[in-house]
């Protein structure tokens, strides 16, 4: 029953992606767009650094390795339900971590995983780059718990870069903003604190 109801909830949301046309929040002027937000790399692969060891994109491809490897990135940490990325990212150069998560169904679970993927590799100086298949929603979300996590950011603040740093946050999914609260915020926080 539940697999009938998961797929019935994504046809539905595919369906309705494909009615608005995937309408995103439009991108801040770049005039106006706060310096410490993401700075792009390369647009075609929505491929943005958003710290000195943090950096966001869409899946990757077997020609953007060689970007990786001039950033340093030592972490790939997948989204997407599939993992493709050892089809184009090699483990000898990468440690590949994969966290499925369903846009539709993301929680604080979810966020707390990526979470503890950065914790890991901030404390082996580590770079990471997170990513699902647009680089946009599921990536916003985590890159944006990760500035409130790691960078001390405001709930307002990370919400505020999410949809409108032009990474190309899709508004439909409206279960993602809302897991930003702060029982949720102090909730992961306590479980990185007190690992099991």
């Amino acid at each position: 029953m539940k697999i009938k109801l998961t797929l019935l909830y994504s046809s539905l949301c595919l369906s309705t992606l494909s009615f608005t046309g995937c309408m995103t929040t439009p991108a801040l002027p770049m005039e106006t767009r706060p310096a410490e937000w993401g700075t792009l790399l390369n647009q075609a692969d929505n491929f943005y650094q958003i710290s000195a060891d943090v950096f966001r994109s869409e899946q990757p491809s077997a020609e953007m390795k060689v970007a990786l490897k001039a950033h340093d990135i030592d972490v790939v940490i997948n989204l997407r339900s599939r993992h493709r990325d050892p089809q184009y990212l090699d483990i000898q150069h990468f440690n590949l971590v994969h966290i499925p998560i369903h846009t539709w169904a993301m929680d604080r679970d979810d966020l707390l995983a990526v979470m503890h993927q950065i914790q890991l590799a901030k404390a082996q100086q580590q770079k990471v780059l997170i990513h699902c298949y647009h680089g946009s929603d599921r990536t916003g979300a985590s890159i944006a718990m990760y500035r409130i996590i790691f960078e001390q950011w405001t709930i307002e603040q990370a919400l505020q870069e999410m949809k409108y740093g032009g990474y190309g946050f899709h508004p439909i999914w409206q279960n993602i903003e809302t897991l930003f609260s702060p029982e949720n915020v102090k909730w992961i926080q306590e479980q990185l604190s007190n690992p099991s």
